[in-house]
């Protein structure tokens, strides 16, 4: 695989700037991440998504290590040295967990420079490049990733359509994009899924990030070439849990040209 050729207008920590620093939306959701104790040690860190004990959500992160043991299987059929983008990785722990067993390059984008700085420093392999980037801002190389992940963070961008074809131009012909752990909704469930997510943010004394939390619809990914690879409303998922097998509720989609 070629190496990718990135030209960072800064380097500072360990992690690559390909853009400018925005630190609005930062800064309001480290404080919520706080307020939901969400903010982990460097130690926690290197063990997620397999928490431990004291993790005040080990009930959702039992649920996000089978994601995570999926889709690390699924990485298991590509046989050559593969460039894999994480947008929206926080604190790396994605990919941080995959370059422990799978020999690919991992390139951990965001804009939460605080979680960066930190999987910079607790995960500190050289299969991982943790960059500062806001992807609209940024122009990747054409055709240089093969797997681009979006793992519980489609919810952050506004308009999926537009995100989507952006993401299009740096996968190669064969390349996909996968959005893992993250609600796809009906027209009428978004509707009903905002005003829960208004109340939530109310409740924790944050209004105002549930501005910056969107609820994306079946609708918007019509228009693209896409197949869902985990359905939890299938009718297996719909056994497992009558069998009390808890399971990821989103499902797990894959896009493709």
């Amino acid at each position: 695989m070629d190496e990718i050729k990135l030209e960072p207008i800064l380097i500072k920590n360990g992690v690559l700037f390909l853009s400018e620093i925005r630190n609005e939306f930062e800064s309001a959701y480290l404080k919520v991440r706080e307020k939901e104790k969400r903010i982990y040690s460097d130690v926690e860190l290197l063990n997620l998504p397999f928490a431990s004990e004291k993790n005040p959500h080990r009930t959702e992160w039992l649920l996000r290590a089978k994601s995570f043991l999926r889709f690390k299987n699924y990485l298991k059929s590509e046989k050559g040295e593969a460039n894999i983008l994480d947008l929206g990785c926080g604190n790396g722990w994605f990919c941080g967990q995959l370059s422990k067993s799978l020999n690919h390059n991992f390139f951990c984008v965001d804009v939460n420079l605080t979680e960066l700085v930190q999987g910079r420093r607790a995960l500190n392999s050289g299969k991982l490049r943790f960059i500062y980037a806001d992807i609209f801002k940024t122009k990747f190389p054409e055709k240089c990733f093969d797997y681009i992940l979006i793992n519980a963070a489609v919810q952050y961008f506004p308009d999926l359509s537009k995100l989507l074809n952006k993401l299009l131009t740096p996968i190669n012909e064969n390349g996909e994009i996968h959005i893992i752990d993250s609600a796809i909704y009906s027209v009428d469930e978004a509707i009903k899924a905002k005003e829960r997510t208004k109340n939530y943010y109310s409740s924790l004394g944050f209004p105002e990030m549930a501005d910056n939390y969107y609820h994306h619809t079946w609708n918007e990914l019509s228009e693209f070439n896409f197949e869902i690879l985990y359905q939890p409303n299938s009718l297996s998922g719909k056994i497992k849990r009558l069998f009390l097998k808890a399971d990821s509720p989103f499902p797990w989609i894959k896009i493709t040209r």
